[in-house]
Formats: structure tokens, C-alpha cells, sequence
């Protein structure tokens, strides 16, 4: 992977999960549609950054 690459898939998923946690901070009612439509980008966000460290790890390492 090249790593502008992977820096900019970085930056994509900490915008989305930074951009996530701002409304949960804030006055989302927990029984209304953007409370689980919030939760379902914050845990996207945060797997979608764990699926990049991961391939930039094994990239980094030597992998394929």
C-alpha cells in the first residue's frame, strides 16, 4: 500500500470517528434515529481504523 495511501485512509476514519463523538457529546436523545445512526458511523469509523492499521502494519512488516 502506498503509504499517502494509507495516510490519507487514516485520516478519513479519525474525521469520521472525531466527527461521530462531537454529536454524542451534544444533545442527541438516545431514543431518537440519529443516536443509532450516530453509533453505527462511530463503530464503522473505528473498524474501518482498525482494518487500516492492520494492513499498514503488515505492510510494514514485509508482508504481501
Amino acid at each position: 500500500m502506498n503509504p499517502q495511501v494509507g495516510r490519507l485512509a487514516f485520516n478519513l476514519g479519525v474525521l469520521i470517528v472525531f466527527l461521530s463523538i462531537i454529536p454524542l457529546l451534544y444533545s442527541i436523545p438516545i431514543d431518537s434515529a440519529e443516536f443509532i445512526v450516530d453509533i453505527i458511523a462511530l463503530f464503522t469509523g473505528i473498524i474501518f481504523l482498525i482494518v487500516v492499521a492492520i494492513l499498514v502494519r503488515r505492510e510494514a512488516v514485509g508482508g504481501k
